[in-house]
């Protein structure tokens, strides 16, 4: 467990330059050692292109306990940097998840937690620097399979909250919540 907190202190680091063969190498090192029922996944995504460039690291792992209980959670750290000219900016986020999911069948499963997002780091060549406050989600999702093996369809309704950084200003700055209810659908390819 300890090296696992390590692991994630890193991917938080906003000094990371973790690499994709440095990741995976981890993820065998962890999973040498952890019991065969809990599941680790690391994976790193990203889009390049002229005047931009945008990384995301996430950690996902999942234990269950017994055979109906699994406690789901993951760590990520996403930059992003765009170029136009002279002008650029720098984006970083870090995100902590935390879902424990009750399967009421074995394609059926709900799960109620907590999704933490640091304050967002957005950086300018022209001196601009604008920190948007931290924010916490709470989550109540229901889960079933989708039409593939892979797939799955996913309902959930959101309450996401700012920390007030001001009295008066924008609805994040003022601590405002952000109420929703939305329907995905997610496949793995």
């Amino acid at each position: 467990m300890k090296c696992l907190l390590v692991l994630s202190c890193l991917l938080l680091s906003s000094s990371c330059f973790a690499g994709t063969e440095r990741l995976a190498f981890a993820k065998s090192w962890l999973t040498s050692w952890m019991p065969a029922q809990f599941d680790l996944n690391v994976a790193s995504s990203g889009v390049k292109f002229n005047g931009c460039k945008q990384k995301e690291y996430q950690l996902q792992y999942s234990q269950p306990f017994g055979e109906n209980f699994v406690i789901e959670s993951s760590v990520s750290y996403a930059k992003a940097k765009l170029s136009w000219g002279v002008f650029s900016q720098k984006l970083a986020v870090k995100e902590i998840a935390f879902i424990p999911r009750y399967h009421l069948s074995h394609k059926f499963s709900l799960g109620i937690g907590v999704i933490t997002q640091s304050a967002t780091e957005f950086k300018s060549v022209l001196g601009l620097q604008f920190d948007l406050p931290a924010n916490t989600e709470l989550l109540l999702s229901a889960r079933t399979q989708g039409f593939a093996a892979k797939h799955s369809w996913e309902f959930s309704v959101s309450s996401q909250k700012w920390d007030a950084t001001r009295a008066s200003g924008t609805w994040y700055e003022t601590g405002a919540a952000n109420s929703k209810v939305s329907l995905e659908y997610n496949g793995y390819f």
